[in-house]
């Protein structure tokens, strides 16, 4: 006995799940192939900064060949090693400039990161709520067709209670249409759920609590705000400020030295070595259009970053506007709604059965009651999707759930 016992623990505790909003959002993490591909391409571009900002490689050069001239007559060799000297300190500014875009690109990383746990935990919120609207609506449809099989046992005789019959008959014809949606909007959210965490889990195993109401911060300061666009932004005029010095800085022609060394396999045979100083100068000067088109991309850049600054704070505080409705509407519905607007249903159904209460009073109060169990349900994922909006605009960590 004491075996079976342990064999159905061990089988109820097997099939046992619970995930939480954190576990959520560190599986979405975990998995996400966006994130990894931002990784590699943080990698790739911090190698290519160490490789621009070093010289380029000496050039070695050998020469093959013969000489003939009048009754001389032999073979050449000829080796030779040049080095390029830049006059500029170009090769600083392109590192700098590949280390800027790395930068970028951690930037972008950290953001999606952050992003993909945002998303994922709110498909976990989906599901909750998809979930107790479609309890709650299959509980109604449920109630109102044993109202109509009440009725069907009543005889027919007066035209009020055909009329009551006929109400009662289309009220749950138009409910069980609402559930067919409720009930692909549940099949959506788990789909979602499932794409985000790799995993197929029931409305049951999401564990998730509402968290604690925001501190919207009324006074909005730009210069505190981590937002990607911003920086992006930023990051942009700074590119093509440097891409502007480093088109200056390559006008500038590099010199070349270097030696070399020949023989000529002739009778006597001639030894020579000589030493080599170049510069290289450019028969089509380009430099002086490059620096023009560098100026007017470092002109629409502080343009761009002046728009991108007002855009953001306009869409901050509207977004600082939501939220605060979104705590507005979750303070005039709050939890404790649905206990209150069951026990209201419970009793026009009992005052209805004891005759007591009209079929149209009992519809009414049904309907109504429904509609604010529904709102406390959609208020909660309102206040979490602005609030989600809004942190990523702030860049803030996931930090939704009371502890």
């Amino acid at each position: 006995m004491r075996k079976i016992v342990i064999c159905l623990f061990l089988l109820v505790s097997a099939n046992a799940f619970s995930i939480t909003g954190i576990e959520i959002a560190q599986l979405a993490v975990e998995r996400s192939s966006i994130l990894s591909s931002k990784e590699m391409e943080t990698r790739a571009l911090n190698s290519e900064a160490q490789i621009k900002g070093k010289w380029q490689n000496p050039q070695l050069m050998s020469q093959f060949g013969t000489l003939k001239s009048g009754q001389i007559q032999g073979a050449t060799v000829e080796v030779s090693i040049t080095q390029a000297i830049p006059l500029s300190d170009k090769f600083s500014l392109r590192k700098e400039l590949a280390q800027e875009a790395m930068t970028t690109q951690k930037t972008q990383t950290i953001y999606f990161k952050n992003w993909v746990a945002h998303q994922a935990v709110l498909a976990g919120w989906r599901v909750h709520v998809t979930s107790e609207l479609y309890k709650h609506g299959t509980e109604r449809a449920h109630r109102i067709g044993l109202i109509k099989k009440y009725l069907e046992t009543r005889p027919k005789v007066s035209i009020r209670q055909k009329v009551e019959y006929s109400i009662v008959s289309s009220q749950l014809i138009q409910l069980e249409k609402m559930q067919d949606q409720k009930k692909n909007d549940l099949q959506v959210a788990m789909n979602d759920l499932e794409f985000w965490i790799g995993k197929r889990v029931t409305p049951s195993d999401v564990s998730l609590k509402l968290p604690d109401l925001y501190n919207v911060l009324s006074d909005f300061d730009l210069n505190t705000v981590n937002d990607v666009e911003l920086i992006q932004a930023k990051t942009q005029l700074k590119m093509s400020s440097l891409d502007k010095d480093l088109a200056r800085k390559e006008k500038r022609p590099d010199l070349f030295f270097g030696g070399g060394y020949r023989v000529e396999n002739v009778t006597p045979i001639n030894h020579f070595t000589y030493a080599i100083v170049g510069l290289n100068i450019p028969i089509w000067d380009t430099g002086s259009s490059r620096v023009e088109v560098a100026k007017a991309r470092e002109m629409r850049d502080e343009k761009f970053l002046d728009e991108t600054e007002k855009r953001l704070k306009l869409k901050q505080n509207n977004q600082i506007d939501l939220v605060k409705m979104s705590i507005e509407q979750l303070k005039r519905f709050p939890k404790k709604f649905i206990h209150s607007n069951e026990m209201a249903i419970h009793d026009a159904e009992f005052g209805f059965k004891q005759g007591v209460v009209d079929v149209n009073t009992f519809l009414l109060a049904e309907t109504q009651s429904h509609e604010v169990i529904d709102q406390v349900f959609l208020s909660w994922i309102s206040y979490l999707e602005n609030l989600s909006t809004l942190q990523l605009m702030r860049n803030e960590n996931l930090i939704w759930e009371s502890k």
